[in-house]
């Protein structure tokens, strides 16, 4: 987790607890000193919306409160609608429920869903077509443009989100295709075998692991061939040399 967080902002991302608040067309987290900056001097609330929204991180963080996405800019909105001093007004679940979203979360198996309800077909490739990593606070995101503003989700994960579904010849070096559509070239200093022989790569511009599907981990497997103690990617006239059990060279893991 990224060294600039205080204590109270690690513990609000363990829990998958993720205040967002809006400027301008995107939501931001409070939780690193740019973003919260960002959001005092650019969201244009009011001088009554800095102390709601340390009440709301202090809250959060102490209480037992679900995982998923709180937004005290549009909690605070609303009470400046109708007249009411944020001052004097109790931060319950009850107060800040509409005002909450649930949170998204990649199971162990794989497997997408929102709260309770599973996702997948058009929904969740969607969601991976709109699939971010946040490098400030170590976590993925959904980010999408709704009407006016970038819808933002960030989520939980208990195995990588980004899949390895096929590998393919492009003449030089493999080339995998992930599920969120696009293709890139394999790196093969970044692959390795866990404990359990599931496979991964290092993907996209942030070092993220994509764990290899069953087909595609046969695919790459058959281009592979043991050295002594070690083993050597076969592609064309080459013969790489791997290090699949050295440490995990990943960004945004499990």
């Amino acid at each position: 987790m990224p060294a600039a967080l205080d204590d109270r902002e690690r513990a609000l991302l363990q829990r998958s607890i993720y205040v967002l608040v809006r400027v301008g067309e995107e939501f931001l987290a409070p939780y690193v000193p740019a973003a919260r900056a960002r959001i005092l001097d650019e969201g244009g609330y009011g001088p009554a919306f800095p102390p709601l929204l340390e009440r709301t991180l202090a809250a959060l963080a102490a209480g037992d409160w679900p995982a998923g996405s709180y937004f005290p800019g549009g909690w605070y909105r609303s009470l400046a609608a109708r007249g009411v001093d944020p001052a004097g007004v109790a931060l319950t679940r009850e107060s800040l429920g509409p005002f909450y979203s649930d949170e998204v979360v990649v199971e162990a198996d794989g497997r997408w869903r929102v709260g309770r309800k599973w996702i997948e077909g058009a929904v969740l490739r969607f969601f991976l077509r709109n699939l971010h990593f946040d490098p400030d606070l170590g976590r993925y995101l959904i980010r999408y443009r709704n009407v006016g503003y970038f819808e933002t989700r960030y989520l939980r994960h208990e195995s990588p989100p980004f899949r390895v579904v096929r590998v393919w010849e492009d003449g030089r070096r493999p080339l995998l295709e992930l599920n969120d559509g696009t293709r890139e070239p394999l790196r093969p200093e970044t692959l390795r075998l866990d404990g359990q022989e599931r496979l991964y790569a290092a993907i996209k511009a942030h070092d993220l692991p994509a764990l290899f599907e069953r087909s595609a981990r046969w695919q790459l497997l058959d281009r592979l061939e043991q050295d002594g103690a070690g083993w050597r990617l076969l592609v064309r006239d080459q013969a790489i040399p791997l290090r699949l059990d050295a440490p995990r060279p990943y960004a945004g893991e499990a």
